[in-house]
């Protein structure tokens, strides 16, 4: 029996050349992607031992006449038990009112305003205290009271050091000083924190 000897530049087999293709087209792709720019991620991550204030993200969040700088966070930097910011309010300018369960210690570096502090122990919050702050003073606000700063000076920003516990912070909204706690809208993420934790969590 003769055994024929194939023919010299025989096409190869089907299933090898649909291999081959298959690898040169992931090739392709690969080059491809890697010649795409790469999206930055809007949240402003930073582990740095040093940091320049100077430098960092500083945004007014839609509100004229605020603006907000987070000077060591949960999310952009991994504190873990302690959050702090930076606040400036232009003349005439306030926080909403609202509430957290957390600790919170104000330090006013410049300028002078209003603390307006409500109760956590009736349904409401009530008539709020009205207390002046100015520069070099300090204030704590009780966890869960419901407040607002609000700079009363008509010609001076009012800029404060804020420091919170428990980061990342849930805030719970009031429409006024009648509105019962119960019926406080929760903001979770907060602004500041949207970019870093855009998914909402379910637990409070």
């Amino acid at each position: 029996m003769v055994r024929r000897r194939p023919a010299t530049g025989a096409a190869p087999r089907p299933h090898l050349a649909a291999v081959g293709r298959g690898l040169l087209l992931a090739s392709v792709l690969a080059a491809a992607a890697s010649s795409l720019p790469v999206a930055e991620s809007s949240c402003p991550r930073d582990n740095s031992l040093v940091r320049d204030i100077s430098r960092m993200q500083q945004r007014n969040y839609g509100r004229e006449g605020f603006s907000h700088i987070t000077v060591t966070g949960a999310l952009a930097h991994g504190t873990k038990e302690v959050e702090v910011w930076l606040q400036t309010f232009g003349p005439g300018q306030r926080t909403p009112i609202h509430r957290h369960s957390c600790e919170e210690v104000f330090i006013v570096l410049k300028g002078k305003g209003t603390l307006l502090l409500g109760s956590s122990s009736l349904k409401y919050p009530g008539q709020p205290q009205e207390v002046p702050v100015f520069q070099n003073t300090t204030f704590s606000i009780p966890v869960n009271d419901p407040h607002q700063v609000w700079n009363s000076n008509e010609h001076e920003d009012l800029q404060v050091l804020v420091i919170i516990s428990r980061p990342p912070v849930k805030i719970f909204i009031y429409d006024d000083w009648s509105m019962p706690h119960t019926a406080a809208k929760l903001k979770f993420p907060y602004f500041w924190d949207e970019d870093c934790l855009p998914a909402p969590k379910d637990e409070l």
